[in-house]
């Protein structure tokens, strides 16, 4: 996903060259209110966030059903508890900010409109009393998050969560195109090597020196089975990545960072940026 705002620009110049005018001006007009914001995980929370200091429910709102309609509600089952949570802690902390910023009719038009929707989970049952109640952080039940440290570790995982999401996600065709492109390139550049050698063997025979290579067989000449093992490897090990990252949600160590200081210095998943350091995960 690291290259979809460069395809965009390739997009813009092609339909340009093509004298699509009217098509242009609805691809920009597209781009301007794109809520994927060419999948820069770090562009998607600085709006989310943005959302909430604005104290705007209503693009907050949209903004995540449209994330969740167009990827969350596409991964497997299993997934569905760790984005729910995450979900409850994006409007926790719409909340929290609401009240140090003493906007009570924003606290109170939260729960007029979402109560008959939270009203059944559990983990909502004693928020209820939060637009009754002063001095939110010093009460047990919510001093928790209004801390800066559950407000860091929330973003970090919403990073960490998003930046998986769109490492594995499926791409089209055109998004390929300059790994392919370097991939051709260095296959010519093996071919002409390879070219080369064979012309010094046939003109000096025995007597040249030329340094053995070795040549991968043909993909076609490879097993079948050998290739659908390896695939569904690299599926089972992506898999495994992002259920560990939702699995640890919550539990009070990084699925990413965590393993960093446990275990020596090894590079989290990571499309877009990075992501500042954390020893811990949020717990709703």
């Amino acid at each position: 996903m690291a290259h979809a705002q460069y395809m965009d620009e390739l997009i813009r110049e092609y339909l340009l060259f093509r004298g699509f005018g009217s098509t242009l001006k609805a691809f920009d007009s597209e781009l301007k209110v794109d809520k994927e914001k060419s999948f820069r995980v770090d562009k998607i929370i600085d709006q989310l966030m943005q959302f909430i200091a604005n104290f705007d429910l209503n693009s907050l709102r949209e903004l995540w059903g449209h994330l969740d309609a167009h990827m969350f509600s596409k991964l497997e089952s299993h997934f569905i508890p760790g984005v729910k949570k995450l979900e409850n802690s994006v409007l926790k902390m719409f909340l929290v900010i609401c009240a140090v910023n003493n906007k009570t009719d924003k606290v109170m038009e939260f729960f007029l409109r979402l109560t008959p929707e939270l009203q059944n989970q559990n983990e909502w049952k004693d928020w209820f009393v939060f637009p009754y109640i002063k001095n939110h952080e010093e009460n047990p039940a919510f001093s928790l998050y209004f801390t800066k440290q559950w407000q860091d570790t929330l973003l970090v995982s919403l990073h960490n969560f998003l930046a998986s999401i769109f490492q594995y996600m499926p791409t089209p065709t055109l998004m390929h195109f300059e790994e392919d492109a370097t991939k051709i390139n260095k296959m010519e550049q093996r071919n002409e090597s390879l070219r080369n050698r064979l012309a010094l063997l046939i003109d000096k025979g025995p007597e040249a020196n030329v340094t053995p290579c070795s040549v991968e067989p043909p993909p076609h000449l490879l097993d079948d089975f050998y290739i659908i093992a390896q695939e569904n490897n690299s599926v089972d090990s992506q898999a495994k990545s992002l259920k560990s990252l939702i699995r640890n949600m919550g539990t009070g160590s990084s699925p990413v960072l965590g393993r960093k200081e446990n275990a020596g210095a090894k590079k989290r998943v990571n499309s877009t940026s990075r992501t500042p350091k954390s020893s811990h995960f949020y717990d709703t």
